[in-house]
């Protein structure tokens, strides 16, 4: 299927090929999943496309995950971050160091509710690129499978 956020799609063979080579560096995985009919669900629209503008002069890569081929796995950071995973989440994966960082959006699509969302996107990060949001790590960490 085409990539319908314009982004690499991380899958268990690109995955190698999507991580930063600076071991500091993280990878942003927008997760999401076309709807019925082919159509993009509006958070993972508007984030995807907040996080390509916002990583376009860093060292950060952004990818998008399929929930639905990779749904125990990003369970597993959900779980881990005590966070909902829904269309549009974020998880900012440092494979190498074995930590990771969540966002969720809100998950509405009023017209208030995406400038919010850029809003939060931004916020969130500025705070992930400045160090201080909590990491969360986990020694069993591992590129998608299947």
């Amino acid at each position: 299927p085409p990539n319908f956020v314009a982004l690499p799609e991380l899958t268990a063979l690109t995955a190698s090929k999507l991580l930063p080579s600076d071991k500091s560096q993280m990878t942003l995985l927008v997760v999401g999943d076309l709807k019925d009919g082919g159509s993009v669900p509006l958070p993972v629209r508007v984030v995807s496309a907040k996080l390509k503008e916002l990583c376009i002069r860093g060292p950060q890569s952004v990818a998008f995950v399929s929930h639905d081929k990779y749904e125990s796995w990003l369970f597993l950071f959900a779980e881990l971050a005590g966070c909902r995973l829904i269309q549009g989440s974020v998880i900012a994966v440092n494979f190498n160091k074995k930590y990771f960082n969540f966002f969720t959006p809100i998950n509405t699509c009023s017209n208030s509710s995406l400038v919010n969302l850029q809003d939060r996107v931004t916020l969130w990060f500025e705070r992930l690129c400045e160090g201080s949001l909590p990491r969360f790590g986990h020694g069993e960490l591992e590129y998608p499978t299947g």
